[in-house]
């Protein structure tokens, strides 16, 4: 069944991924493409520090000669081929248009060289392929999974191929998808974590890309025609700006000529200069308050955070692994546990390119919201002042080391690892991260927080009914 283009946007990154991404991170030196491992994973019943080592995982890596970076894995166990393009044409390229990259990319199958949407979709029926995509604030990425014989991966591979290479862009398309975008919108408003978040980036990052909207906005959205998509594919969807991952049941042979092919046929351009970094210490603290009638009140705090090649980076996940990103956390243990003010409340920090904000997110009834927000701002002050204890960073590290089989545990996995591999510059390799992870001391966690994180510089966003606030209830042991 063809799954076709159904577009997603991913904001937070929940413990799994945290874990498979810091097992991705850690590694001083790039991997050499024929490099060879040393050991692989031994059983976990025995699993300890020490025996974290690199498995045989062959990744071979180059461009093309339109400038397209290329990272491939070969794969013998299914007759499958995993193919995923990715463009830095995510929203914060948008410029004055917010919702233009989220529009480009649900046009692509709407219409390609000769192809209409039926055709399209009846196409990679018959051939039994799914092609899936996501935008978010950095990235437009198109993902294919086909059969491996020669016939099945050639016919899935050009209905790609013409895809992001030559699109049509009817004016009846974009007409059709802009009605579905302000209905979208519409819909967004009886969503108040997704209301409640846009007030808190728009807060956070002013000026900056990141603060606007993926989705876009009904004005801008009533700006966007043909002639701006086709401007922006031609800027943002070229082999420059490009990076092909292809994981799966070929040779070096062949996916050395898949990623010849799609560079030629890609248009020709420049790759974009980076986004900016995010991160400002200098912000001062601010709070919204957005009214609704809701049962509960949404609440998020926020401050600047680190991309994912920063060398403190590993540090601020693991701390925020242990403060907030589990059931067992200090921040779950005090507000649920304890005090009973919430079902669930987590930390996270997003795959941003130029940083992603260091967040807590929690709900709570409206008339606890105000002492809610000074309860997890003093937790955050504790936890800056004394770090976590031996016992939390021993447990997130066992934790992390027992999550190193789910790096590659199928080529999804694998693509979804190397994108991050190649998006962010990091080392070309599943597990040495891990071993860095495992290095780190409560110092060293200790002080990487107190480098770029602020007790009292939160940036608070809620959205809930205004009533009359009650005091914290007692903590429970």
């Amino acid at each position: 069944m063809t799954d076709l283009l159904e577009t997603t946007q991913r904001h937070a990154v929940p413990l799994a991924f945290i874990a498979t991404l810091l097992l991705s991170l850690c590694a001083n030196d790039p991997a050499r493409a024929n490099e060879k491992p040393t050991s692989g994973l031994q059983t976990l019943k025995t699993l300890d520090d020490s025996q974290i080592a690199a498995r045989p995982l062959n990744i071979r890596a180059w461009s093309t000669h339109e400038g397209a970076r290329v990272i491939f894995i070969e794969t013998r166990a299914l007759p499958i081929v995993d193919v995923s393009v990715r463009f830095s044409a995510g929203s914060s390229r948008d410029d004055a248009l917010p919702g233009l990259a989220s529009m480009t990319l649900k046009l692509l199958s709407q219409g390609a060289d000769g192809l209409d949407a039926t055709a399209i979709a009846q196409t990679l029926d018959q051939l039994g392929a799914q092609l899936t995509s996501a935008v978010d604030k950095d990235e437009a990425r198109l993902n294919l999974r086909t059969l491996s014989d020669r016939d099945t991966r050639t016919a899935a591979l050009a209905v790609l191929t013409r895809l992001v290479a030559k699109p049509t862009f009817a004016t009846a398309a974009v007409e059709r998808n802009r009605a579905a975008a302000l209905n979208a919108l519409k819909l967004q408003q009886h969503q108040p974590a997704a209301r409640v978040q846009q007030a808190l980036h728009a807060q956070l990052y002013g000026n900056h890309p990141y603060a606007r909207a993926t989705e876009g906005n009904a004005e801008s959205l009533a700006l966007i025609d043909a002639e701006k998509i086709r401007d922006f594919h031609q800027k943002t969807y070229t082999a420059a700006n490009a990076l092909l991952v292809i994981v799966g049941d070929l040779s070096g042979d062949e996916a050395t000529n898949l990623s010849i092919a799609l560079s030629q046929a890609l248009p020709q351009g420049p790759a974009l200069a980076p986004i900016a970094p995010a991160m400002d210490l200098t912000l001062p603290p601010t709070q919204t308050h957005v009214q609704a009638s809701t049962s509960q009140t949404f609440i998020m705090l926020a401050q600047p955070g680190l991309p994912a090649n920063h060398p403190d980076y590993v540090a601020l996940q693991v701390a925020n692994l242990i403060f907030g990103g589990s059931g067992s956390s200090r921040l779950n243990s005090e507000l649920r546990h304890k005090r009973g003010l919430t079902y669930a409340a987590k930390a996270y920090m997003p795959l941003w390119l130029a940083g992603g904000p260091w967040t807590i997110s929690v709900q709570t009834a409206p008339e606890q919201q105000e002492a809610t927000i000074a309860l997890v701002k003093d937790l955050f002050s504790e936890w800056l002042r004394e770090g976590p204890t031996e016992q939390e960073l021993a447990g997130v590290k066992r934790r992390l080391a027992g999550n190193l089989p789910l790096t590659s545990a199928s080529n999804a996995q694998m693509v979804q690892q190397v994108l991050i591999m190649g998006a962010h510059g990091l080392p070309r390799n599943f597990d040495a991260l891990a071993m860095q992870a495992q290095t780190l001391t409560r110092h060293d966690i200790t002080d990487a927080m107190n480098r770029y994180l602020r007790a009292d510089h939160w940036t608070v966003a809620s959205l809930g009914p205004i009533t009359e606030q009650r005091p914290l209830p007692p903590a429970q042991p």
